[in-house]
């Protein structure tokens, strides 16, 4: 019998901007209920127990910097996995959660990939968390071309999962100049 009880994970401050080139920047319209509920139903598919997760989003300085510092690759990249270090210890009895670790995700990055892609920002955002997911599971795509085949069945099996349960993933809405301008008008509308 699985385990009733639910993952914990938990968001940094999900971004409000982020860049598309060096001058131009876009507003973001997040739902982060619908993203938590997914990345806990992914969650629930790739860990036998409920563990606990934490997703930083960042920017592309941020990341280059965290890449070259971990990695030695001095570049903006899409997402980092980070095991924990230290196990946390939780006193609820009975519902001691593992700590699988950390992930930086750079929205900024997520966003050329997406328009590369052809797919949404959502859709990009989810693939690079459960990609962060599965490296946090063991899995490494750069070990062999057997490694990366498995590694992307599995991504692809989740993201398939999940849609099939919760739907298109719709949680990340770049916002045009001209829905930015209906919503401060209608915010200014409202006072």
């Amino acid at each position: 019998m699985k385990n009733k009880k639910k993952s914990v994970v938990s968001l940094s401050s999900l971004p409000k901007r982020a860049f598309t080139d060096e001058r131009t920047q876009i507003r973001l319209n997040w739902n982060k209920r619908a993203l938590l509920d997914r990345i806990q139903f992914a969650l629930s598919l790739c860990c036998e127990r409920p563990v606990v997760l934490h997703v930083e989003f960042v920017d592309s300085l941020q990341i280059a910097t965290l890449n070259w510092q971990f990695r030695g690759k001095d570049m903006p990249t899409d997402v980092l996995s980070f095991p924990p270090h230290v196990e946390h210890q939780y006193p609820h009895k009975g519902f001691e959660p593992e700590n699988i670790g950390e992930l930086a995700v750079c929205v900024e990055v997520c966003i050329k990939q997406a328009k590369t892609h052809k797919v949404t920002l959502s859709q990009e955002i989810e693939k690079m968390i459960f990609h962060g997911l599965i490296h946090l599971k063991g899995f490494d795509h750069e070990r062999s071309d057997a490694a990366h085949a498995v590694m992307s069945s599995l991504e692809r099996s989740v993201r398939s999962q999940v849609t099939r349960q919760l739907g298109f993933p719709d949680f990340c809405l770049p916002l045009t100049e001209t829905e930015v301008k209906k919503k401060s008008a209608s915010a200014r509308g409202k006072k």
